[in-house]
């Protein structure tokens, strides 16, 4: 383990590769209301109006959607060096890069079903000025209430081969596991909810029977408002726009408690607006277990996109494979 309690200290930025880049941009400025931090070859950086460093969203053109990587922060300089050394020792680590906008030299490393992440220290804390400024020191952004609107970067969800592996992995790494589901209690867990603090989950897990080994996939990136009322606005927003609802109506998780809505933006991506998650304070919490015949995903509704009747595995999944 690391000299603190864990290696990393926040979920700090995604990649997302898009199909179509500037009907992304357009989408993620006009109809989100994010904010363009930069520019680099086939890439366009954005962070909403409460993030903090220079961007959480990257998106870069490709000729399929997806995840490109996942950038985590490290707890600190210290902690940094722990979990190079560590993710050396386990085969997982890449090597270092030098950095990219918004970041230094980061180390590069792999998950068990080949997903791409990196780990650094020095940042960019991105203070704005002018027309986007604010008058609030401990905004770093002003709230122009523009598209949706939301506050900051909270989670992403992927799927993954083999579940067992990445429970493993990550357990490894340090952080912890609020929510667990389960088909019965007599066979291995396939998903989980993961955090490095506070929140209900930094990342979430979940087979998805449909991918080989080594093949992982994006589900879906998710922004945090405020309050629920700011979701159900979005959603007014998002139609009047002329994209859909993914599921059709806002509803609410049952593991962990999110108020929430998916919209597929046009690079091929699900993303997710949400509000009201629980928090997590105490170190030794969990996992609270919860079975896919009874709907982790949609506490009101109808809509299982995990399992069928039987309690088993659909295979439809809104995920993206590298």
């Amino acid at each position: 383990m690391a000299r603190n309690p864990h290696y990393f200290s926040q979920l700090a930025h995604i990649e997302v590769l898009s199909t179509d880049l500037e009907a992304s941009v357009r989408f993620f400025t006009e109809v989100a209301g994010m904010d363009e931090t930069g520019r680099e070859d086939n890439s366009v950086y954005l962070r909403a109006w409460g993030d903090y460093f220079h961007h959480s969203l990257k998106l870069t053109q490709s000729d399929r959607p997806g995840m490109g990587h996942l950038g985590w922060r490290a707890d600190s300089p210290e902690a940094l060096e722990d979990v190079v050394q560590y993710l050396e020792s386990i085969g997982a680590g890449l090597g270092w890069h030098e950095g990219d906008l918004g970041h230094g030299k980061a180390h590069r490393f792999k998950s068990p079903d080949g997903h791409l992440h990196e780990v650094f220290w020095d940042v960019v804390w991105l203070r704005e000025e002018g027309k986007r400024g604010s008058v609030f020191a401990d905004r770093y952004a002003s709230n122009r209430r523009i598209g949706v609107n939301p506050r900051r970067f909270d989670h992403i969800t992927y799927n993954t081969s083999n579940y067992s592996a990445e429970k493993a992995f990550w357990k490894g790494l340090g952080l912890r596991n609020p929510d667990e589901v389960r088909i019965t209690d007599e066979i291995p867990p396939v998903g989980g909810l993961w955090t490095t603090g506070n929140l209900s989950h930094d990342i979430a897990i979940f087979t998805d029977p449909s991918l080989k080994p080594g093949e992982g996939a994006l589900n879906h990136v998710a922004y945090n408002f405020d309050s629920r009322e700011e979701v159900l606005l979005a959603c007014d927003w998002i139609i009047e726009n002329g994209y859909k609802l993914a599921m059709g109506a806002p509803t609410r998780h049952k593991a962990d408690e999110g108020f929430f809505i998916y919209v597929d933006e046009p690079g091929g991506n699900r993303f997710e607006f949400y509000a009201g998650a629980r928090l997590i304070f105490a170190p030794d919490h969990g996992p609270d277990i919860h079975y896919l015949k009874d709907n982790p995903n949609d506490a009101w509704g109808n809509t299982n996109p995990w399992a069928g009747g039987d309690g088993s595995f659909k295979k439809e999944h809104a995920s993206h494979k590298h």
